[in-house]
């Protein structure tokens, strides 16, 4: 009988442990920018959410949202951060933090021009943003371009110099400050942590 009952049991586990090591759950869903909860949902500036360099995109649910890097910068594994593209970033000194055409993880380079923010274009070093005419290597200065980083490809280039205004009377409180590129904010671009962990489709 406690033979009987003790069989009993043991099949009466094996086939409970058989039916839970069926069941799985998905942990992370890819994300798909193209479903239809997305839609009319942009990416939000919120400090008190997402750390420095990102922002909050909408996430593959109607109220998900996820933190992710903000465009023109990258996302660095060793140190789950987001840092300025061409920027020593988590590098040591006299280094940048770049992402090559070829990869998904970015790099920390030799910086020829050895000083943070400045990039060498013929032999010369320029720093970006500069706006003093001997200074800013662009055509177009009168317009306002300057040296930076092409928030949509992730390159050095000549770019529009960003305004924005602040004043004691403030609308928006929380206003993105320029360089965060709010406006071209797209999830899952080039550099961001999702794309670098595989989490995009």
């Amino acid at each position: 009988m406690i033979k009987t009952r003790l069989l009993l049991l043991c099949a009466l586990s094996a086939f409970l442990m058989g039916i839970e090591a069926q069941i799985a759950f998905v942990e992370d869903a890819d994300i798909d920018k193209k479903k239809v909860n997305l839609a009319g949902r942009k990416p939000l500036y919120s400090p008190a959410r997402c750390p420095r360099y990102q922002l909050l995109y909408p996430g593959d649910q109607q109220l998900d949202w996820v933190c992710d890097c903000a465009p023109a910068t990258l996302y660095y594994p060793e140190t789950d951060a987001c840092y300025p593209a061409y920027r020593q970033g988590p590098c040591e000194q006299g280094q940048m933090l770049v992402l090559y055409k070829e990869k998904i993880i970015p790099e920390c380079v030799r910086n020829p021009c050895n000083t943070d923010g400045h990039f060498m274009i013929r032999d010369t070093c320029y720093e970006f943003g500069n706006t003093k005419h001997e200074g800013n290597p662009c055509p177009f200065k009168e317009y306002t371009y300057v040296l930076g980083v092409n928030p949509i490809n992730l390159m050095v280039d000549c770019v529009k110099l960003s305004v924005q205004l602040e004043t004691r009377i403030s609308q928006d409180e929380a206003a993105a400050p320029p360089d965060y590129h709010i406006e071209l904010a797209e999830k899952c671009s080039r550099g961001s942590r999702l794309l670098a962990q595989g989490r995009c489709t």
